[in-house]
């Protein structure tokens, strides 16, 4: 899935997800919709410290938001996406991220 961090210019969550599935995957803005503006899924988990960055261990937390394209997606930007692949919903390991995915695209 792609993801990132907010940045200053993003207004709400919603707007940082839809920022970040751009700049990843290369698919345009205008091929994007969201299912919804409120997350379908949220995950917090714990980071271990990274001295390299300087960054203590703290807890990280991914809001998932679900979007669809019109866009015919074969191949991501290069540049961010080294491997990928389409799956189906059922795959998806997290019960409750499936139940509300496939809730999303029916």
């Amino acid at each position: 899935m792609p993801g990132g961090h907010l940045e200053p210019q993003d207004a709400t969550l919603h707007d940082a997800a839809l920022r970040e599935l751009t700049e990843e995957t290369g698919i345009a803005r205008e091929s994007v919709t969201s299912v919804s503006g409120r997350p379908v899924h949220i995950d917090t988990h714990p980071i271990p410290a990274n001295d390299a960055k300087g960054e203590p261990g703290h807890q990280h937390i991914d809001f998932r938001f679900l979007f669809r394209t019109a866009a015919d997606v074969r191949e991501l930007q290069v540049e961010e996406v080294t491997d990928f692949a389409w799956r189906d919903a059922l795959t998806l390991a997290d019960e409750r991220l499936r139940q509300r995915v496939r809730s999303g695209i029916r």
